[in-house]
């Protein structure tokens, strides 16, 4: 049943303009469509100022037509507990409310318990039309002239808005994928999530699960078309979650497709007006699931041997001994069987040079130099630390005073450890300055000892600067190109 909110719980929805622009109206009306439990929804976009939604859903009883523009009238909650209970995407009665006020909105419906339909008008707010009518059953919403009493907004709509449209369509068709869609001459038919996502982006993602979510992704190392689909979803809602992307980019992911289902109690949707960010409770849990099952099926170089090509299994992944067949200045080439590898030789070396650096770092191996400030410490908690890594520390009165430093590190580095960062982490930044640019003109067998020597790296995906170090490309692909399958 549709009734207003209560001022109490109007006070605390984040309410606001829902019709910013085409791409949230549009966004709203599927929401409803879903919301009524549509198996069928089918779109149909004149310009962005002119489209219509239809569903076979349940349809609006006829009483309640009018309901359905007043703002924060809705049938989605009645209580704040309600907000832990939520599964639907709609819930604050403001949609039609604000697309009605810039539009002629028409609404022709059957309730599923009714006999007879109605329809539903208005202009600018006002209503004009509302009558009995017959309809097949479910609902049929039309947006006219949009922006007509609003031209600078009007103006305002990108040239890109009707493409953004057609996206928004697929956005929700991809995650809502035993619900049929129709898209201007495009069909989806209900399908499994695996098949939507290939019909709608055409590529081979990986997939892998783990509690709460299911992930479709390509690495940074696919040699081709990368860094072009980034979705997030969370309980079917298309969101911005800033604090995942940046983790999926740290660790190698750059195409992605995340499904995040998660219990009503552990999510709050009420965040923005437009529904477009959300807060996860549980989110700590869930980005450690993701880092750890995503990072462990990312592909990780195989063992190199030089003479000859074999294959092992080991575990549940497979891996292929790579075999160098070539190299100049820039590039050294790898192939495996199946696919061929390109490898930027300096930042190869790059990454060889900082771990041994690293490595020696930590061993205390590097020449030490005088220290020509006073840098003290008052207390003996650090002293062991820095003795390990190669500082010289002399016992002066009741403090500490360091006498030598490793000539790897600077002043400021040894002041940033005195006011409480890591030697660890102020070792790393001063390694990845200390590397240097070199020449990298060099023969097959130096080759094959520097590939040697960067396959015992702990990290082979990155340069210490943050670049893949390589890609590859299927044989396959090759093959085709060159006409040969």
């Amino acid at each position: 049943m549709i009734r207003r909110l209560d001022e109490e719980l109007i006070s605390v929805i984040a309410a606001g303009q829902i019709a910013v622009s085409p791409v949230f109206v549009l966004k709203e009306l599927i929401e409803n469509s879903l919301d009524a439990d549509a198996s069928t929804i089918k779109v149909d976009i004149n310009t962005p100022f002119d489209f219509k939604v239809v569903d076979d859903g349940e349809g609006i009883k006829f009483e309640e037509l009018p309901f359905t523009v007043e703002r924060f009238f809705t049938s989605k909650i009645c209580s704040r507990e309600d907000f832990s209970r939520l599964k639907t995407y709609g819930f604050r009665g403001e949609a039609l409310h604000s697309i009605g006020m810039f539009s002629t909105l028409k609404i022709k419906t059957r309730h599923f318990e009714e006999e007879i339909g109605g329809e539903f008008s208005l202009k600018g707010g006002k209503v004009i039309v509302y009558r009995p009518l017959p309809f097949s059953g479910g609902t049929a919403v039309s947006v006219e002239n949009l922006y007509f009493n609003a031209p600078l907004r009007k103006k305002d709509v990108p040239r890109t808005e009707k493409r953004n449209m057609i996206n928004l369509v697929y956005d929700y068709a991809v995650v809502n994928e035993s619900v049929q869609f129709k898209i201007q001459d495009t069909v989806l038919f209900p399908s499994s999530k695996i098949e939507r996502v290939k019909r709608l982006f055409m590529k081979d993602f990986k997939v892998v699960e783990g509690n709460y979510w299911t992930g479709f992704y390509r690495t940074s190392f696919e040699g081709k078309n990368y860094g072009r689909i980034k979705k997030i979803f969370v309980n079917g809602r298309p969101v911005v979650f800033k604090e995942l992307s940046v983790l999926l980019n740290e660790i190698g992911v750059s195409e992605y497709l995340i499904f995040l289902e998660v219990p009503p109690s552990l999510l709050d949707i009420n965040v923005s007006p437009l529904k477009d960010r959300v807060f996860l409770k549980n989110f700590q849990e869930i980005k450690m699931s993701l880092e750890r099952k995503l990072s462990s099926s990312l592909y990780f170089l195989p063992k190199f041997e030089k003479k000859e090509l074999r294959l092992k299994e080991r575990n549940e992944f497979s891996y292929r001994v790579l075999r160098l067949i070539g190299s100049d200045d820039t590039v050294m080439i790898c192939e495996d069987g199946e696919y061929y590898y390109f490898f930027d030789k300096h930042l190869l070396h790059e990454r060889v040079n900082y771990e041994l650096i690293l490595d020696r770092f930590s061993s205390g191996e590097f020449e030490l130099v005088n220290v020509s400030c006073d840098l003290r410490l008052e207390s003996r908690e650090k002293v062991s630390d820095l003795k390990k890594y190669g500082f010289k520390v002399e016992k002066e009165g009741s403090y500490y005073k360091i006498i030598k430093i490793p000539i790897i590190l600077r002043i400021d580095d040894v002041k940033s450890i005195l006011n409480g960062e890591s030697v660890e982490s102020v070792a790393s930044i001063a390694c990845k300055r200390a590397l240097k640019s070199g020449n990298y003109s060099i023969s097959q067998e130096d080759s094959e000892k520097l590939f040697s020597l960067y396959l015992k790296c702990k990290e082979k995906r990155f340069c210490p600067h943050g670049r893949p170090i390589f890609y590859r490309i299927k044989k396959r692909e090759i093959l085709r190109k060159l006409g040969r399958i």
